[in-house]
């Protein structure tokens, strides 16, 4: 096996915890019927562990800190409807596998309650 061979091997086995997918990544609603409706206002995703997406609103998150078990706290660069703005949540995995999401960027309420939607694949 060539050396440039045997070194890529390497690294993507030393690399690969660094990629894991942190338990709130995903696609998630604000309820069942939500999850079904592509264009709801109430869907988010949260990819790459520090990427999220609303309807008109995406964050990126600068700083993740846990914060207990199954929490952690952002600090989100985000845009929206034209205005740039900054966030500051606490985000949750709950007993019963909701996502909370406390001092959002989105949301009237200061704690947003999402389930996860399970997402077809394609064929």
């Amino acid at each position: 096996m060539r050396a440039a061979t045997q070194l890529a091997i390497i690294l993507s086995l030393v690399a690969a915890p660094a990629f894991a997918a942190q338990p709130y990544e995903g696609f998630w609603a604000s309820t069942r019927k939500d999850c079904r409706d592509q264009d709801s206002a109430n869907r988010m995703s949260i990819e790459g562990g520090n990427r999220l997406y609303w309807y008109e609103t995406r964050c990126r998150a600068s700083e993740i800190t846990a914060d207990g078990k199954l929490g952690w706290t952002m600090k989100l660069a985000c845009e929206g409807e034209g205005e740039k703005f900054r966030s500051n949540p606490r985000v949750s995995i709950a007993a019963d596998g909701r996502l909370v999401m406390d001092n959002g960027p989105v949301g009237q309420a200061k704690r947003q309650t999402y389930v996860r939607c399970e997402i077809a694949k394609k064929r």
